[in-house]
């Protein structure tokens, strides 16, 4: 059975009691759903967990006034449309307002026909935020997400997705980098066409030049940072014929989102990656945040692997929940996965017990920590053999780069079982 699609949600903050009601019944008898506050505290918490598309706002208040509260929603949500209501008195605040980032005032008395076509206006530059049964909503399909923070991240993602620029993602690892990619592809003008996502420094160079070469599509870059200068070299090109001014835009060529979880600025110092492609493919730049800075997602994340593996019949014990909560994820959404898909494999009961969730949890740990040792291991080794390379064997002169004395240095060659005359 289909759901019914969610209306569009606006919050509308004054101290007004009459005005207030005004609003609302205005807002939806034209088919809004309307969240009401009386104060700006009132409104950041009903923002926080209602996550309108617009908030309507009025400028003068007591205690936090509109200015105060815009500034607080700016700096969770820089491109959520705020619409600040004012009286003939307060239209040089209302124009300060503006400069500063409101999306639009309106002068009270105002008409019904004047606040709608406002709110249309804004509406169409804020996306929903959930997966719905409407054509807006079916490029979240797959999304889980309520905390502020990743709400911010689609709000600009579903711009991005109308624009024919690359986009560049950032995030750590397993953060959810390609789902967001395939998110912009299901939004964007290329929906019907191949999604084909390269894992950089894995794959031969002709599947790159293969998904770039092609006259429509969706290439998905992950791992950016692994191309070699001569991939990057190939790359460029095709990545400045897409945008707005390329002759190609309007002819379907390919959508490129690039992903990273290392930091491209270091990679451009050490000089293991091109300047002008960094600022090709950052035209729209967006950054994924771990799974430490939305906790307020990991019930629903949870709750959404459950589904996928077992249905509605298998859960987690309040004490498993906090416990997952309170865990660090350093491996993020995916490592959350892992741990509730293990979990729901090993229990044998209907409510996962605490005291599994946290023996998983301190399995992963083992493994990061044999993980951590190893690629230890693996740079100490690279660094020795590049430095013998470098000093042609001479260990005296390597030691003294390594900051080690003599017998430190021959130490740490016999733990890697490398003779330093092979250098010679």
């Amino acid at each position: 059975m289909k759901t019914q699609a969610r209306k569009a949600r606006v919050l509308v903050v004054d101290d007004d009691p009459s005005l207030l009601e005004l609003i609302e019944m205005r807002l939806a008898a034209d088919g809004y759903a309307v969240t009401c506050a009386a104060s700006g505290a009132e409104a950041l918490e009903r923002f926080r967990t209602e996550r309108p598309r617009v908030v309507i706002s009025d400028l003068r208040m007591e205690g936090m006034d509109g200015h105060a509260l815009f500034s607080q929603l700016h700096a969770e949500a820089p491109t959520l449309p705020v619409i600040m209501l004012t009286a003939h008195g307060t239209i040089p605040d209302a124009v300060v307002a503006t400069q500063r980032g409101v999306f639009g005032f309106l002068t009270k008395p105002f008409d019904g026909r004047e606040l709608l076509a406002k709110v249309a206006d804004a509406m169409r530059l804020s996306p929903p935020l959930e997966a719905t049964e409407g054509e807006e909503g079916r490029w979240l399909d797959g999304i889980v997400a309520a905390s502020t923070a990743m709400n911010e991240v689609l709000r600009q993602a579903r711009r991005a997705a109308d624009s024919d620029d690359p986009v560049l993602l950032s995030g750590p690892r397993g953060s959810g980098k390609e789902t967001l990619a395939r998110a912009l592809h299901a939004a964007g003008p290329r929906a019907a066409m191949p999604f084909a996502a390269i894992r950089c420094g894995h794959e031969h160079a002709s599947a790159l030049a293969g998904a770039l070469a092609a006259k429509s599509g969706f290439v998905f870059l992950d791992d950016v940072e692994e191309l070699s200068l001569a991939e990057q070299a190939q790359l460029l090109p095709l990545v400045m014929e897409r945008g707005p001014f390329s002759p190609r835009a309007e002819s379907g060529s390919v959508g490129i989102v690039a992903a990273t979880a290392k930091s491209l600025d270091q990679a451009i110092r050490d000089k293991r990656f091109r300047a002008d492609l960094f600022y090709a493919l950052g035209r729209v730049a967006l950054s994924l945040p771990s799974l430490a800075e939305r906790r307020a997602d990991i019930p629903l994340l949870v709750a959404h692997f459950v589904a996928q593996t077992h249905g509605l019949q298998r859960g987690f014990s309040p004490e498993a929940m906090a416990a997952l909560q309170e865990a660090a994820w350093p491996g993020n959404v995916r490592q959350l996965r892992n741990v509730v898909e293990g979990a729901l494999a090993k229990s044998v009961t209907a409510q996962v017990p605490a005291t599994l969730v946290r023996e998983l949890l301190r399995e992963e740990r083992e493994r990061e920590i044999a993980a951590f040792n190893e690629a230890r291991r693996a740079f100490e080794y690279d660094y020795l053999v590049h430095l013998l390379e470098t000093t042609g064997g001479n260990v005296s002169r390597a030691a003294r780069v390594a900051q080690r004395n003599r017998t430190e240095f021959y130490q740490l060659l016999a733990r890697h079982s490398i003779d330093p005359g092979a250098f010679k």
